[in-house]
C-alpha cells in the first residue's frame, strides 16, 4: 500500500514537472537537488524528506497553496522530518499533526484538491477536498515550560 503511495507521488511530481516543460535534470538543476532525486522520486523508488521537497516545489514555482498541497502529499512517507521549511509563522506541531489528523479522518492526499494556509492571525487553515467539502482547521497551542511536549488547545479550553 505504501509502496503504490509513493508511486502515486511520483506520478503527481512528473505532471508537474511536464506541465512547467522541465526534464528532470532542469527540474533537478532548478530545485537544487541531484537528478537521481528527482528520477527516482518519479519511479517511485524513494521518498525525500520535506526540505528536499520544498527545494522541488520552488524549483516548479508552485504557488503557495500548491506548495502546501504538494508537500503534505509528500510528507506522509516521511517520518524523520519535523517541521516544513519556511513556513516559520506556524508552530511545527501543526504540520506534524496535519497529516495524521486527516489520515484518521480517512482522508488521504488523493482526495485533496487545494489547501490554503491562514492568511492572517487568528484565520484557520483551509482544506478543500474534490468532493467540494471544505475542512476548516483553527488550532491553537499552548506552550508549557515542562519537559512535556507542546498540547493541542481546542476552542472550548479558551472558557
Amino acid at each position: 500500500m505504501a509502496r503504490e503511495k509513493i508511486k502515486a507521488f511520483g506520478i503527481v511530481l512528473k505532471k508537474e514537472r511536464k506541465l512547467r516543460g522541465f526534464t528532470q535534470g532542469q527540474l533537478a538543476k532548478e530545485s537544487g537537488v541531484a537528478t537521481s532525486i528527482v528520477n527516482d522520486l518519479e519511479n517511485g523508488i524513494r521518498h525525500a524528506g520535506i526540505k528536499s521537497l520544498a527545494k522541488i516545489a520552488k524549483g516548479l514555482e508552485l504557488t503557495d497553496e500548491r506548495t502546501l498541497s504538494f508537500l503534505l502529499e509528500g510528507i506522509v512517507f516521511s517520518k524523520r522530518d519535523q517541521v516544513l521549511p519556511d513556513l516559520d509563522n506556524y508552530h511545527p506541531v501543526l504540520y506534524n499533526f496535519l497529516p495524521y489528523s486527516l489520515r484518521r479522518q480517512g482522508i488521504n492526499s488523493e482526495e485533496i484538491k487545494d489547501v490554503f494556509p491562514p492568511t492572517t492571525a487568528g484565520a484557520p487553515l483551509e482544506i478543500h477536498l474534490k468532493n467540494g467539502s471544505v475542512i476548516s482547521i483553527k488550532i491553537a497551542f499552548k506552550m508549557t515550560s515542562s519537559i512535556q511536549s507542546p498540547s493541542l488547545i481546542g476552542e472550548d479550553d479558551d472558557k
